[in-house]
């Protein structure tokens, strides 16, 4: 993936990418994405699912000490921020935090994403298998629809880029039938 895409992800979800220039001996996230740009919406899409719950807590701890610095009131209710309040959300949020999952390896394996994660939940690993299978039908390169190809190297590519990539196999492998046509 290029540099400023993975720049992005990391910025954007740093809690996810807390180990993105970590040693090599304690994760593969030093090595950065091993992906395609084309799959950067699936990974930006899944990282938005999978920080939802904190990025919520957050937002509204965030809301709580704006509000008690500006008026002291919570704008819905028009009742003071007590002290109380403003705890119990800065638990809830360092609780979402910790049930954060943290990336250790992103990468393209067997033609489809793989996104390998320390902690996280049941939710989290569905929506990870869920990221991962939805990449065996985007294009790794461009991001557009695509077909799981089995020629030499296992890639997911649009038309255009298996073409390139394969030439004259590529339409004769699309020509195959079967959801995954493999080459005999």
């Amino acid at each position: 993936m290029r540099e400023e895409l993975d720049k992005k992800l990391v910025e954007k979800y740093p809690e996810i990418f807390r180990d993105r220039y970590g040693d090599m001996q304690t994760t593969a996230m030093c090595w950065g994405f091993e992906c395609g740009d084309g799959w950067y919406s699936i990974i930006d899409t899944l990282c938005g699912l999978l920080s939802s719950e904190y990025r919520y807590a957050k937002e509204h701890y965030d809301d709580l000490i704006e509000w008690k610095n500006d008026t002291g009131i919570k704008p819905w209710s028009k009742k003071p921020i007590t002290d109380e309040e403003i705890a119990e959300a800065k638990q809830k949020m360092e609780e979402e935090r910790e049930k954060l999952p943290i990336a250790v390896q992103v990468k393209e394996k067997f033609g489809t994403l793989r996104f390998y994660v320390d902690g996280g939940n049941d939710k989290c690993y569905n929506y990870i298998t869920f990221a991962e299978s939805m990449s065996a039908h985007i294009c790794e390169e461009c991001g557009n629809p695509g077909t799981w190809y089995g020629i030499g190297w296992n890639q997911t590519l649009c038309d255009k880029h298996a073409d390139i990539a394969y030439g004259e196999q590529a339409a004769e492998y699309r020509n195959k039938t079967g959801e995954f046509a493999y080459e005999e």
